[in-house]
């Protein structure tokens, strides 16, 4: 395997359920892979700036700087914490989207474009949904449906398929926005062109550019668990989809670990084939 960039989602694939923290071989395995001179870097569904915490922890900060965020709306480096790609949903589309969430009935936490704020639809989502918030020096605040602020997305707390279907039904029409499945019982409505293999594709043309490294789609390996990792797992050379990931993303992955998550999936797999 010709390997240069490892790219890890973190909820269901990097961290454990439960405490949300990486476990330690997953953490000397990604140390090893850096020091072998491969890149390591984050994809997740959560706003960037709260992906400080795992970044250091990992080492990304003076090893690869740029994480991808918002489920590939957004690039950052966390070196100079300067954005190289943001993508936002214009204040007309955000009105549209909220009218729907508001005839939805469902909770919901929107990301406005000032990352250190979030708006839900009760403070009880606060303390309920708090991993949300995890990790990050967001200040959740009840929405004013009077002054709604332009977003970057919006995710919505709903476990019943059958709803979740009703919602993308009514999404489906809009030619600018999709929604966009993360589980957990979320569903998220986003930009349509945002994925998170459009994020490291950004992400690899900012190394390219601004640090003369360059890093091709078959030398990318990712890992994932859930849908909003379905293009990262299907477009890269090697997709590695998690032993508790969803069953449509293990019928895309190139291999699928031999453990989840919480028995550091990432680092038996690493340790089976380029760390060995």
């Amino acid at each position: 395997m010709a390997v240069k960039m490892i790219v890890c989602d973190i909820d269901g694939t990097l961290v454990t359920d439960k405490e949300k923290v990486i476990p330690l071989a997953n953490i000397e395995a990604l140390k090893k892979a850096q020091a072998a001179g491969i890149l390591v870097t984050i994809a997740s569904g959560r706003v960037p700036s709260s992906l400080y915490d795992y970044a250091m922890t990992l080492g990304i900060i003076d090893n690869c700087q740029y994480v991808v965020g918002s489920n590939g709306g957004a690039v950052l480096n966390l070196k100079t914490n300067e954005y190289v790609y943001d993508e936002i949903i214009s204040y007309e589309d955000t009105l549209w989207a909220m009218a729907i969430v508001k005839k939805f009935g469902y909770d919901f936490y929107l990301a406005p474009l000032d990352e250190q704020k979030a708006f839900v639809s009760r403070k009880n989502v606060i303390t309920e949904d708090t991993f949300l918030f995890r990790n990050s020096d967001i200040k959740p605040e009840l929405l004013d449906w009077n002054n709604i602020p332009q977003m970057c997305k919006v995710v919505i707390s709903c476990h019943d398929e059958e709803k979740q279907n009703w919602l993308r039904q009514q999404v489906a029409v809009s030619a600018t926005l999709r929604t966009e499945v993360t589980g957990y019982g979320f569903i998220e409505i986003i930009p349509k062109n945002v994925n998170k293999w459009q994020g490291i594709l950004r992400l690899t043309a900012a190394l390219k550019d601004n640090a003369n490294i360059h890093i091709d789609w078959d030398e990318i390996m990712c890992f994932g668990d859930q849908m909003n990792d379905y293009e990262m797992i299907k477009n890269a050379k090697y997709g590695i989809a998690l032993a508790n990931a969803t069953q449509q993303l293990k019928e895309v992955a190139t291999a699928v670990t031999s453990k989840d998550n919480n028995a550091a999936g990432i680092a038996d797999y690493l340790y089976q084939t380029i760390l060995k």
